[in-house]
């Protein structure tokens, strides 16, 4: 029993660096949304861009073997976050 907790252990170590990392590329990512929204103002262009997010979840769905409802959903609340971030 010992033996099944650490390598349980050593599992979630494992995943819990990558959450971190995870993090780490989300917070990057959305700094420059952040550039992006006041690039955006300052040429009053849209913010949204239905055909970008279209071309990023097509690019993943080629790039993973995710299923692609997750990828969607998953894009779908990158891009919701991304989109407050830029009105600020």
């Amino acid at each position: 029993k010992m033996k099944t907790e650490k390598k349980i252990m050593s599992f979630r170590k494992r995943i819990d660096k990558i959450d971190y990392k995870l993090s780490k590329l989300l917070e990057k990512r959305f700094e420059l949304c952040k550039s992006i929204g006041s690039y955006k103002r300052k040429r009053k262009l849209n913010i949204i861009d239905k055909d970008r997010e279209k071309e990023i979840i097509q690019r993943a769905f080629k790039d993973t073997n995710l299923s692609k409802s997750f990828i969607k959903k998953f894009f779908e609340l990158i891009f919701s976050e991304s989109k407050k971030i830029q009105k600020k």
